[in-house]
């Protein structure tokens, strides 16, 4: 009895020791993994699955001209070139933490890709999550009604953990916003059924949560790097135009 007890803790320890190093092992390599992808080296399978993924994505969403009037508003703020080859729309909240992530890579992109590119934001606010979405997407309409909606957008990223009434007029004071009319536009919420709106529009469209991409329709989700980002665009350029 004893003999059977002694052997089954040996074995046992033995067990335990192997799942530690596996566990220690499989640790150190998630940890390389994640250095390679936030340092931008070059990865040779996450390109496969990246190609791999968007090739699905093309093939299997049926995208309409309904589809892209929908997607596409000319109200919508936007940035680059109306006549690009390839339109990318996002639904995204200020208040969303994975889109500060993307913030800094969508807007160096978009800037070096703006003869390519027309880039379409719209709004998708989770109050839910995030309780003054909805309020800081009022204002940043406010500020596009003035015509400077993008240093009001960049403000509400690079300030997301200040989104009280206060830091909204401030930012509008230091983008350069006529304080007055952003006053008026902002206590009246005037554009609180065109952000209805856009989550009517992005619901319909299979948006789930933010951030969402369109590119030419084709849905992309969650937070983009840099890389991520590129590649996509350099992919989706690269797409022929009758497809």
């Amino acid at each position: 009895m004893s003999f059977r007890v002694s052997g089954w803790s040996f074995m046992k320890w033995g067990v335990i020791t192997l799942f530690a190093l596996l566990v220690a092992w499989f640790g150190y390599y998630l940890v390389q993994y994640y250095r390679a992808i936030r340092s931008g080296d070059s990865n040779p399978l996450l390109d496969q699955r990246l190609e791999a993924s968007l090739s699905s994505a093309i093939a299997n969403q049926q995208v309409t001209e309904e589809d892209l009037l929908r997607l596409q508003p000319t109200s919508a703020p936007a940035f680059g070139n109306p006549a690009a080859k390839l339109v990318i729309v996002e639904f995204l909240d200020f208040g969303c933490p994975y889109c500060r992530d993307s913030f800094p890579a969508v807007r160096e992109l978009i800037q070096r890709y703006q003869d390519q590119v027309y880039f379409i934001a719209r709004d998708f606010p989770v109050d839910s999550l995030h309780p003054r979405a909805t309020a800081t997407a009022l204002a940043a309409r406010c500020a596009h009604e003035q015509g400077l909606y993008w240093p009001y957008h960049d403000k509400l990223f690079t300030s997301q953990a200040q989104h009280e009434d206060g830091d909204l007029r401030r930012y509008a004071q230091e983008v350069g916003l006529n304080v007055s009319s952003f006053d008026q536009c902002y206590k009246e919420k005037r554009y609180q059924d065109r952000i209805q709106g856009e989550i009517a529009d992005g619901l319909r469209a299979g948006v789930e949560g933010t951030p969402t991409f369109f590119f030419n329709g084709i849905r992309i989700q969650g937070a983009l790097d840099n890389k991520t980002l590129e590649f996509l665009i350099k992919k989706f350029l690269a797409v022929p135009s009758s497809l």
